[in-house]
């Protein structure tokens, strides 16, 4: 149960790229929060901003081409965008700990993975390369690796792509961090190793008070894990709440287009067996759409909604939807005829 306490905060964080053909608004305007052991799930599809989000805030970026262009990242009350480098290498992996969607490009080929967990221990927590190993088998064994202490002699080469995402989670929670940002980190595992991890993690939570930036677009994990749900789309925040409003009416057009994709007992039992699928693609950063994003795939679109950009509205209870026919709209009656 998340505390009063917030842990982060961003605030109209905006990220660009530059590239050969211009300038490319990769998060637009993004605001939001995390309390002390509290999950936010972020989800769209992709391209929709998501990974760069997490990136910005770990100042991940490859300079020059990427940059935070304005706003805010206030972790524990301290803005990550002004801190140098130097001193953001002590708040990664640390403080703030990323499980990364790759690991073959997240891990290094020439050292074992017991190194590697261990590398993060002895810098950040100063523990002897004795200590270290020690804590990186028992890491091992917590995420689900069998024979640890002779898995943590391996290379990452000789391990399946889930063992791999097994020892990211690994060294990302290895040094017990206040946040953890984990970008899509069960999709290369089978659903009872994912099962574990996702235990591990609100396990963790509720030990530690640690608090978890879920990126997925799962949206069974977001039911089962998060708190409150940010949806994405374009690059900017669509909508807001928590699991239950967003799941129990979702008020924008593009959530309930994600909701309808997710397979249901009922369409089976009425043998509905097409699922519903959102017509179009994501936009080009490069041609986005006039006024709202997302009115070229939207069935409700009317001509007012390529006026301009919507706001992000409270519709309630702290409930945000970017859409300015929300009030008129009932999408749980389009749910529920899907």
């Amino acid at each position: 149960m998340a505390s009063s306490k917030r842990i982060l905060e961003v605030s109209n964080l905006q990220t660009r790229f530059l590239t050969d053909n211009g300038v490319v608004k990769a998060v637009d305007g993004v605001s939001f929060h995390i309390d002390q052991g509290e999950t936010l799930a972020v989800v769209g599809e992709s391209g929709s901003g998501k990974s760069v989000t997490s990136l910005s805030i770990m100042r991940l970026l490859e300079a020059p081409h990427g940059r935070i262009a304005g706003g805010s990242v206030l972790f524990e009350g301290a803005d990550l965008v002004q801190k140098t480098e130097r001193e953001m290498r002590r708040v990664r992996g640390n403080d703030i700990s990323m499980i990364f969607q790759e690991p073959m490009t997240s891990l290094n080929p020439v050292y074992t993975v017991g190194a590697q967990i261990a590398e993060s221990i002895r810098i950040h927590q100063h523990k002897s390369h004795q200590e270290a190993m020690k804590r990186a088998v028992e890491m091992l064994d917590l995420v689900g690796i069998s024979e640890p202490a002779r898995r943590a002699n391996t290379y990452p080469h000789q391990m399946s792509g889930g063992m791999r995402q097994r020892v990211m989670i690994a060294i990302a929670l290895s040094c017990n961090p206040k946040l953890l940002i984990a970008d899509e980190p069960t999709t290369a595992l089978d659903v009872t190793i994912q099962a574990q991890i996702l235990e591990l993690m609100q396990q963790l939570q509720r030990e530690i008070g640690m608090s978890i930036l879920f990126i997925t677009h799962d949206l069974g994990v977001v039911a089962e894990i998060a708190d409150r749900v940010v949806v994405m789309y374009a690059g900017r925040a669509v909508e807001e709440g928590s699991v239950l409003d967003i799941f129990a009416r979702p008020r924008m057009p593009y959530t309930a287009g994600l909701m309808n994709s997710i397979p249901r007992i009922d369409r089976a039992a009425a043998r509905q067996e097409r699922l519903q699928a959102i017509v179009g693609n994501v936009p080009s950063p490069f041609s986005l759409p006039q006024g709202c994003s997302f009115h070229p795939r939207c069935g409700f679109m009317q001509d007012r909604c390529t006026a301009a950009v919507p706001p992000l509205d409270d519709s309630g209870g702290g409930h945000m939807v970017r859409c300015i026919r929300w009030d008129e709209l009932d999408l749980r009656q389009q749910r529920r005829s899907a």
